[in-house]
């Protein structure tokens, strides 16, 4: 915050817009006979086997969450209707809704698919500057300090412009995406508690956190994992040293938090106090993708290993093929799975849970030389699968290539094999460009099914111009 002459301060504001229940009311937009009715939006085109990527507001009043299978959504919510998922159309979307935001200011930072960072400068004045007074944190109105507050009066507020731009956001959203999408929006003085604003009213809020004392208020108010990067794992440890809310999480000094979670406790500190440094990074310097990766959830347990053989080779070209087409090439592969249920209904003994405490499984990574070839990939997925599979049948495998670099520039090779690898490849991308995935594929791959690749919630595998 900058303070001039004549008592006028530049003021730093960050504005967190996220979408509510989104693949689910983008769904409800495009279709009306979907509206007002319980709905749940599975990954892609499967029903079967796999979770929930959203839930509609009306599931989620009975208990339906986000990421929760079918079976038990279902159990929930027995009227529930399942939709396919339909990636283009939420990315259409969300670009129509960047496009909005990018008339308001220039620094977006894409949280997600459906959640985006907004920073703006304001000059507060000390003459009046009024909005609506309304009070509360519960309700459909602004979060206004104590001192300031008045039902019946307008009133002075030092994000009097973020709100008004929030509100023309809202407006603008109802008007040109959809009258049936609705996004609820977080104020503050920096990420963190612009975020928290966010989630304290949904859907369709609109709240203000205005300074460090109405921080503190509020974080005596939630739960320690209510804040974003307080996990369940970090809250269970917290837990066991005593800690069990955010006022006795500012009594613990920094000594000991650093002590117990080494360079993370310098953030749980600093949350405690509403601390949030970190910057807004625009669309346009966000680094590039990390890694490349694709799953696959089989229809039914397997452990026939020439079936999970051809389903890892259709991972590793899939991801290899993506690779090639952003000019990269790595050396990191890791491959994970998960276990079906054993016969008798018990559990395998697992190197990690999911999250739903169901399903268990493994995971390895390993290093190769730098390339963007799937056998290549496969060959080392392989070898990891077989290291950490234990013979029983499994329902979902994946495989990712990380520490990405530029294929170009790159060590020529003389070699007639290499050069003859590399002619075929490009001819291989070349057709299934043009007609289709695994048009052109290996031979053991004849007459299997075909896997398709469908987009992630979050914008890691598709990037696209905002």
């Amino acid at each position: 915050m900058v303070s001039g002459s004549s008592g006028r301060r530049v003021m730093r504001t960050i504005l967190h817009i996220d979408f509510n229940s989104y693949f689910a009311t983008v769904e409800q937009q495009a279709n009306p006979r979907l509206r007002g009715k319980p709905i749940g939006v599975t990954g892609g085109d499967r029903m079967k086997r796999t979770v929930l990527g959203a839930a509609s507001v009306e599931a989620k009043k009975f208990g339906v969450k986000t990421g929760m299978q079918i079976w038990e959504a279902k159990k929930l919510c027995p009227n529930i209707i399942l939709v396919s998922g339909d990636s283009d159309k939420y990315l259409e979307c969300t670009k129509r809704f960047l496009t909005i935001l990018k008339a308001y200011s220039p620094y977006l930072e894409v949280f997600s698919i459906d959640e985006v960072f907004m920073e703006t400068y304001e000059i507060w004045d000390p003459a009046p500057s009024v909005i609506p007074a309304k009070a509360g944190i519960h309700t459909n109105h602004l979060w206004i300090p104590d001192q300031v507050r008045d039902d019946n009066i307008k009133t002075t507020c030092d994000f009097a412009n973020a709100y008004l731009i929030a509100q023309q956001i809202k407006s603008r959203i109802r008007s040109e995406i959809g009258e049936w999408i609705t996004c609820s929006i977080g104020i503050s003085y920096n990420k963190l508690m612009a975020k928290l604003a966010g989630s304290l009213q949904k859907p369709d809020g609109l709240v203000v956190i205005a300074n460090p004392e109405e921080t503190v208020k509020i974080l005596d108010e939630i739960a320690l994992d209510e804040i974003c990067g307080i996990g369940g794992r970090i809250k269970v440890r917290l837990n066991k040293m005593g800690i069990f809310h955010f006022k006795q999480l500012r009594q613990v000094p920094l000594e000991i938090l650093t002590f117990q979670f080494k360079s993370y406790g310098n953030f749980l500190y600093n949350a405690a106090r509403g601390i949030d440094e970190s910057p807004i990074i625009p669309f346009y310097e966000k680094e590039e993708i990390q890694s490349v990766s694709h799953r696959h959830t089989i229809d039914h347990d397997t452990d026939d290993l020439r079936e999970i053989k051809q389903i890892l080779l259709k991972l590793t070209e899939l991801i290899a093929r993506r690779a090639r087409a952003k000019k990269l090439v790595g050396k990191t592969v890791n491959c994970w799975f998960r276990y079906g249920l054993h016969p008798r209904g018990e559990y395998q003994v697992t190197f990690s849970v999911h999250p739903g405490g169901v399903f268990t499984g493994n995971g390895m990574q390993i290093t190769i030389q730098y390339t963007n070839d799937g056998l290549e990939i496969f060959q080392a997925a392989w070898r990891s699968f077989q290291s950490m599979w234990n013979g029983s049948k499994i329902r979902m495998i994946g495989v990712s290539i990380s520490n990405l670099k530029p294929q170009t520039p790159q060590n020529l090779s003389f070699l007639d094999e290499v050069k003859q690898k590399e002619v075929i490849i490009k001819a291989l991308d070349k057709i299934n460009d043009k007609y289709g995935e695994f048009t052109l594929k290996r031979a053991i791959l004849l007459g299997t099914p075909i896997i398709r690749r469908t987009p992630n919630p979050f914008l890691t595998d598709r990037r696209f111009k905002v």
